[in-house]
């Protein structure tokens, strides 16, 4: 049985003229299999040296490939980092491998057996047809999994109704304060503060059973259905980059969330670990 499955993007950061593995998806998945889980992640890379890279990575890591394909007419993914004070900006290159995700029959089939008890996704992975299309069939073959959505507003690649559908097929949401503030004007139609937008994506959403609202070094605002919003402090570090911070974050919040600990307890684990993930360079450092 797997623990987390996770959909979406596979590339590679070019942060300062260096290459980092990368991708929401496979950070989560990279940082969950550290969490103890056993993870795999549904993507595509180009038949080219990033490529064949990623998937080593991948294996060294000991995050499941078998579902992530080779793409022979398109590149495997990058995008180029900026940071500024330790924090990063992002050019996202299009018509890349993980935009045209496709699985064969048989690959389903196995995901299905395979029976993932969670599946993580975002808005990215689903800017393209092919890859929305793709992610759809997924969820349908997986209907008892636990549905985990960071939402990750990147870019011109969102809109309204992509948002809303993953809201309404979610269990536990996360979002950063930022997409907290522009998620509340655009879905509920005020300006909203993390309590706020823990409350109306819960009254909003009945699927959803947590909200976690990340607000960097602040720590975050958790919210399970029927309980008020909490606050978790931050833990204070000498931030070297926040690049795949938030995606250590969730991988440690939905490890003990499978273990059948509530939200605040799962989000404080989260902070840990994202905390340090933000202390060293890449988005999946080398635990010593």
């Amino acid at each position: 049985m797997l623990d987390v499955l996770t959909y979406g993007e596979v590339l590679w950061d070019m942060i300062e003229g260096k290459a980092h593995i990368g991708g929401a998806p496979f950070n989560l998945a990279a940082h969950a299999v550290k969490c103890g889980l056993r993870a795999a992640t549904v993507s595509s890379v180009g038949d080219d040296d990033l490529g064949r890279a990623a998937l080593g990575e991948m294996d060294r890591l000991s995050v499941e490939r078998r579902w992530t394909l080779i793409d022979r007419e398109h590149p495997t993914g990058t995008v180029t980092v900026s940071l500024t004070g330790g924090q990063p900006s992002y050019v996202i290159h299009e018509g890349v491998a993980w935009d045209f995700i496709r699985l064969s029959r048989d690959a389903l089939l196995e995901l299905v057996a395979a029976r993932p008890r969670a599946i993580c996704f975002g808005s990215l992975a689903q800017r393209g047809e092919v890859s929305r299309e793709t992610f759809r069939m997924v969820v349908r073959a997986l209907p008892e999994a636990i549905r985990f959505y960071d939402v990750n507003l990147r870019q011109k690649f969102w809109d309204r109704d992509t948002v809303a559908s993953g809201l309404e097929i979610a269990t536990l949401v996360k979002v950063n304060d930022e997409e907290a503030r522009t998620l509340g004007q655009l879905l509920f139609g005020c300006r909203s503060t993390p309590g706020g937008f823990c409350h109306a994506a819960l009254s909003a959403f009945p699927g959803i059973l947590a909200v976690v609202v990340t607000c960097g070094g602040n720590g975050c605002t958790v919210c399970q259905r029927g309980s008020d919003p909490v606050e978790c402090p931050g833990i204070p570090v000498q931030v070297a980059d926040a690049v795949g911070a938030g995606d250590a974050f969730s991988a440690a919040f939905l490890a003990e969330w499978l273990k059948g600990e509530g939200a605040v307890t799962a989000a404080q684990a989260g902070n840990r670990r994202g905390a340090w993930v933000a202390s060293r360079f890449g988005a999946v450092p080398d635990e010593s």
